[in-house]
Parts: structure tokens; C-alpha cells; sequence
């Protein structure tokens, strides 16, 4: 039996959301997910599969326990491991407190700048842009 933990939630949140992205813009998702966490008290796995929090789990439910990594895999129509691993890579960059570059702990909302940009950024102060991310303070 699988149980997916806190990291494979978020590995799995940065292949979904960050595929077409950079590491640093990786790194930068995953933060926001850091962020969310310290102020509701929640686990990672709740964070991302909260209701309309990240366009993917819409149409893909919470499911924490699998018979096999394989079956976790396909579930979540993860067909590209050098992606899922180098998810994994910008999790424990992210977390790294010696990281170039410091991001505001109240940084709790972003969204990608190929969508129309939502009504709830409307009257946000933005806290960080980058080539395919703009990022919210809270």
C-alpha cells in the first residue's frame, strides 16, 4: 500500500502546475503552498485539494492511498518521471532557508498570466512576476 505524504502532494501539485515553467517559478508555486500551511495549519495534501485552490483538482479528486506507485501514477496521469523528479527537486529547493532569492511569507495567491487574470487579483498587491507567474500577497 501507497500513502502519499506531504512531499508526493506537493510533487505531484509542481508537475501539474509548473511543467512548462522554471525551476525558480517551480520553487516559487511551492512556496505559495509553504505559505498556506502556516496559516491555516494545514497539511500540504489539504492545501492543494482544497476546493478551486488549483485549476487541476477540479476534475481530479483527493486520493491518498494506492495499492502501488503505479497505480498512484496512473491516477494522477503522471506519464513523465524526469518531470515528477525534478518536482521533487524544486520541493527541497523551495524549503531551503539558505535559497538566493526570499519571498514574502504572506505570498499566497498566484496565477498563470496565459489564463485571463482573475477577479480576485483585481485588487491585490502583487508581491512577484516572473515570465509565467504573477504572485499575491495576502
Amino acid at each position: 500500500m501507497l500513502v502519499v505524504t506531504a512531499s508526493l502532494c506537493m510533487a505531484i501539485n509542481l508537475y501539474k502546475e509548473c511543467r512548462s515553467a522554471s525551476d525558480k517559478e517551480c520553487q516559487l508555486v511551492n512556496r505559495v503552498v509553504i505559505n498556506r500551511m502556516h496559516d491555516s495549519h494545514k497539511t500540504a495534501c489539504d492545501i492543494i485539494f482544497a476546493k478551486n485552490q488549483f485549476s487541476w483538482t477540479n476534475s481530479t479528486q483527493k486520493k491518498l492511498q494506492f495499492n502501488s506507485y503505479n497505480d498512484m501514477l496512473a491516477y494522477y496521469k503522471i506519464d513523465d518521471s524526469t518531470q515528477l523528479v525534478r518536482a521533487f527537486e524544486n520541493i527541497n529547493k523551495s524549503q531551503d532557508q539558505s535559497n538566493q532569492f526570499k519571498t514574502p511569507d504572506n505570498m499566497i495567491y498566484y496565477y498563470d498570466k496565459s489564463i485571463v487574470q482573475p477577479r480576485w487579483a483585481q485588487h491585490m498587491q502583487v508581491a512577484y512576476k516572473t515570465k509565467k507567474f504573477i504572485f499575491y500577497n495576502a
